[in-house]
């Protein structure tokens, strides 16, 4: 090892400087490839499972070795990865087994009979399995990443009286920073109860990991989810105006330029009215209800006695002189009218969620003169509806805004191109090449300072000097006839100048 280390530093220091350089740059490029070779050509792992509790990693790792795929854990134990292109055959291999059980155990337990097993045991298999399956239900929603639960399931009695509901206590584990919407606390409260036989959503408890209670039975019986859905509808709307605002006016003034809160007031009476006014209708006018009309007409000769009271009148062979026949005539005519009475009949309902009052504050950054601020404020109040008789108030202001670093940090960046992996390759080839040129160069350079000027023999006359030594006009004139026998017989010449290194 001495002798390769002496013989390896005695060529080193016989190499010049720009050799030295060059070969520097190609051991460095040779070395710089094989590192991207290395890199290029590894084995690329990819996340079979994530979020595994301890028992659920045990069982994953086992089964891999029993397949002989290499795996690699992550995160503290709870990720197994394996290589990439055996990802999604591994996962549905495992998923055929029944892995990952996410630490709970379903309606699989039933798929070994069990010899001796009694009707209590079944009874609390079953209980078990369900729990475990509605777990692994509500596992599927995107903000829960965990979840277990507790089904209280009542003897059954004889005695319809003496008979209790079924409970169920939930526990969830949200995501980092996610929340359920009220909606979704409801459909996780009606999923438990359908499930299980007795229970109804009143008598599902749902909490989450921070203590924070989502749904009770207090809660409805006092009628709290009514009302926290009237702080959500009323918060909903308010932040809908607020980005409605901040979106017009920072299409003007520029991103993060403008702050906007609004606080609305919301009327969620519901209201029904019903009213039926008559009105007397005035002669001649107005529906007619019933119509009579009589109409009576009579003409002809009176036949009744005539003549003048007294004794004349009766003496027999007496005749009167006005006692002569005469003519009556009769006319008469009755209408009846019957008009009916004027009725107006209002029924007038008002939808709960209508806008009571707004109230609305915005600032810009900057320095606004009151005629620009004007301008705005009409502007902010066509946008939004506002109604002055309705009691809504709107303040714009300016100031300049206070520069804040993690609204700094907030703001996108540009992306930064990203290099392929072949110009890498190509820049270490040029080095490469780069450091062989230098290389040869200095080889060259070598060579010709090996070359000693004596043995130069195309030395012109009129390069030497006029006054020489005797030594100096000795080698000139040796050097002239090796010319001239060169010009002559340069064979001759050849074979003495092997003669001579033979010799030597």
């Amino acid at each position: 090892m001495n002798n390769i280390l002496e013989s390896a530093k005695g060529a080193w220091g016989k190499l010049t400087r720009p050799m030295q350089i060059g070969v520097s740059i190609f051991v460095l490029g040779v070395f710089i490839s094989l590192l991207l070779l290395m890199f290029f050509t590894k084995t690329e792992y990819q996340v079979l499972f994530a979020d595994l509790n301890p028992e659920d990693a045990g069982a994953v790792v086992t089964a891999l070795q029993e397949r002989g795929i290499s795996y690699r854990l992550a995160e503290n134990g709870s990720a197994v990865l394996v290589p990439q292109n055996e990802v999604f055959e591994t996962r549905i291999a495992l998923a055929t087994s029944g892995l990952p059980t996410g630490g709970v155990v379903g309606f699989e337990i039933f798929n070994a009979a069990r010899l001796g097993e009694t009707e209590a045991d079944r009874q609390l298999c079953f209980q078990w399995a369900l729990q475990g399956e509605l777990v692994r239900t509500i596992r599927q929603m995107d903000e829960i990443a965990d979840a277990r639960i507790h089904i209280v399931l009542p003897k059954r009695s004889l005695f319809v009286q003496e008979s209790q509901a079924s409970t169920a206590s939930v526990l969830l584990q949200l995501k980092q920073g996610r929340q359920l919407k009220k909606g979704q606390i409801r459909a996780i409260a009606n999923l438990v109860s359908t499930s299980v036989e007795g229970l109804t959503p009143d008598n599902v408890t749902i909490v989450d990991t921070g203590g924070n209670v989502l749904n009770a039975p207090s809660l409805s019986e006092a009628g709290g989810d009514l009302l926290t859905e009237r702080f959500e509808l009323e918060w909903n709307y308010e932040q809908q105006l607020e980005r409605s605002i901040v979106a017009m006016l920072e299409r003007i003034y520029g991103l993060g330029n403008v702050v906007a809160r609004v606080h609305a007031n919301l009327d969620f009476d519901r209201f029904e009215e019903y009213s039926e006014v008559f009105s007397p209708s005035n002669r001649g006018e107005g529906l007619i209800r019933s119509e009579q009309r009589a109409q009576e007409d009579f003409q002809g000769t009176s036949t009744s006695a005539g003549g003048v009271p007294g004794v004349d009148s009766n003496i027999p062979g007496y005749v009167f002189a006005d006692q002569v026949g005469g003519s009556q005539e009769y006319s008469r005519s009755e209408d009846t009218v019957n008009y009916e009475l004027n009725r107006t009949e209002t029924r007038l309902k008002i939808t709960p969620g209508q806008v009571a009052n707004l109230s609305i504050s915005v600032w810009l950054n900057g320095d606004f003169s009151p005629a620009q601020l004007s301008t705005i404020e009409e502007s902010v109040s066509t946008a939004i509806g506002l109604k002055r008789e309705r009691g809504d108030s709107i303040y714009i202001a300016s100031t300049p805004f206070e520069a804040s670093p993690f609204l700094m940090d907030g703001m996108p960046k540009e992306a930064e191109p990203r290099r392929p992996a072949f110009w890498i390759l190509a820049a270490t080839l040029a080095l490469m090449v780069l450091g062989l040129i230098i290389f040869l160069i200095g080889r060259r350079e070598k060579a010709k300072e090996a070359v000693p000027p004596e043995i130069d023999l195309l030395v012109d006359d009129d390069e030497v000097a006029l006054t020489l030594s005797p030594e100096e006009e000795e080698r000139l004139s040796i050097r002239k006839n090796i010319q001239k026998l060169a010009k002559e017989d340069p064979e001759e010449l050849a074979l003495l100048m092997r003669t001579w290194l033979v010799d030597e």
